[in-house]
């Protein structure tokens, strides 16, 4: 049995990482196109470019193992069953059943790593990879000189050099208009220079050589200045022009471990009873006050100016209670909505993970029922339960942040449908029927019956 395990085990192994590293492939090839031409244009070193993308990996591999283990079963009992295994095996009197114990038992392996990697790495990498996402965003556009074009990256200053020399980093015919100060306009020309950048101190260094400077009052042009120099240096400020790491330590509710989950929904919960205590409480004091004992005694009276007069302070008092309990209100709705929030996400985290157990209920049946339904036919039902699952889980989050399921419902559905699926089909494998009555909707069969 040991033998059949190892087996077992060693066929499901190479579709399982060929399926991860191809879907990974897909969902970094999306990144990629997504926000590979903003990253560049920004001028970033290389590093930060692949640290970027490194840190999508968190997320992706979250994804990727469940469907990589449906693609894993699917292929690798598909294969036992078109050589003909699964009929061996079922001839020596092994149940199928023990075909799928070492899977299940594999998926639990990953189910457990899942939710380790789900609730202590992965909110770390969402937490850094939007804090990078932010200093990007707010990075400027690197400064890139060219032969003779206008470069205007940085504000308030236009450059043309009409040479480069990249090995010597030198320029020649320098052109530099500087508007930075609004009284005056000043343009400086050289015959040659350097340029260096000044990473720490965010600042551009000009070296120029043998030039002029021509300056004149915005307001007045009639005074000029003309000014030579053999050497000259100017220094051009570029803040946010280089990348900085931010030391952001707000997370969201994707960048928290459940522990953290927990405690924030704990507060939450202090929050809204404390609001739901001083509604019952702010009620309580004007219905006193509305309904004192002396109201009877108003009653008991046939003063008609005092009961309209009791009447008419009533109606103000109560359009002021149902004002100030709008605001109280509003602020409940947005903890409840937040509590449900934080547990969808709480949910989520194993929800996700405990898709490998329901992808190897349903990927081991189709894959043993390939011979009879063809290999094409249980592929495309395989794309459709995973197609389900993911609308369940997504819908099923939605529906949860509207209020409209709970969280236990929305993140558990999908699992529970799609696992009841996944039974079913392999109560038909057991039974050794075929998936699809295929042969009663043959042609053959239906001329035979059109003869008879």
């Amino acid at each position: 049995m040991r033998i059949l395990t190892r087996y077992v085990l060693q066929e499901h192994a190479g579709p399982f990482f060929v399926g991860m590293a191809a879907i990974a492939f897909v969902f970094l090839l999306n990144t990629v196109f997504r926000d590979l031409g903003r990253i560049l244009g920004k001028g970033l070193p290389l590093i930060v470019i692949l640290k970027f993308f490194g840190l999508n990996f968190a997320w992706i591999l979250a994804l990727a193992i469940p469907m990589a283990v449906l693609i894993a079963t699917l292929m690798a009992f598909g294969r036992l069953s078109s050589d003909r295994e699964i009929d061996a095996i079922k001839a020596s009197a092994i149940p199928i059943q023990r075909l799928i114990f070492p899977i299940f038992g594999a998926a639990v392996v990953l189910v457990l790593f899942m939710i380790y990697f789900n609730n202590n790495i992965l909110p770390d990498f969402n937490h850094k990879l939007r804090q990078m996402y932010y200093d990007i965003s707010r990075t400027k556009p690197m400064m890139s000189l060219d032969p003779n074009v206008f470069n205007k990256d940085i504000p308030n200053y236009t450059i043309l050099v009409q040479e480069i020399d990249q090995r010597k980093n030198t320029l020649r015919g320098v052109f530099i208009n500087d508007t930075s100060d609004p009284q005056y306009n000043k343009t400086i020309i050289a015959e040659s220079g350097n340029v260096e950048f000044l990473k720490e101190q965010e600042r551009i260094i000009f070296t120029l050589y043998n030039g002029e400077v021509h300056e004149m009052e915005a307001k007045n042009l009639e005074q000029y200045r003309r000014i030579r120099f053999e050497k000259q240096a100017i220094t051009i400020s570029v803040p946010e022009m280089f990348l900085e790491s931010s030391a952001d330590q707000n997370r969201g509710d994707r960048e928290k471990s459940v522990r953290m989950l927990m405690n924030d929904i704990r507060q939450d919960q202090g929050v809204l009873r404390e609001r739901e205590l001083n509604v019952r409480k702010i009620v309580k004091w004007d219905m006193m006050e509305l309904f004192p004992k002396e109201f009877t005694a108003i009653f008991n009276t046939q003063n008609e100016n005092k009961t309209y007069s009791y009447y008419q302070k009533a109606e103000l008092r109560v359009q002021r209670l149902v004002d100030q309990n709008e605001g109280i209100s509003a602020e409940i709705e947005v903890s409840r909505s937040s509590i449900n929030s934080l547990l969808v996400e709480v949910h989520k985290k194993y929800a996700i993970p405990f898709a490998c157990l329901v992808f190897v209920l349903i990927g081991a049946p189709l894959g043993i029922l390939v011979r009879q339904s063809g290999f094409a036919t249980a592929g495309w039902l395989s794309i459709v339960f995973f197609l389900i699952y993911w609308a369940f889980l997504i819908g099923g989050e939605q529906l949860a942040d509207r209020r409209i399921l709970g969280p236990v419902v929305a993140m558990w559905a999908a699992n529970v449908i799609v696992g009841l699926l996944g039974i079913f089909l392999f109560i038909r494998t057991l039974k050794e029927s075929a998936l699809f009555p295929w042969s009663r909707l043959s042609p053959t069969k239906i001329r035979i019956g059109k003869k008879e």
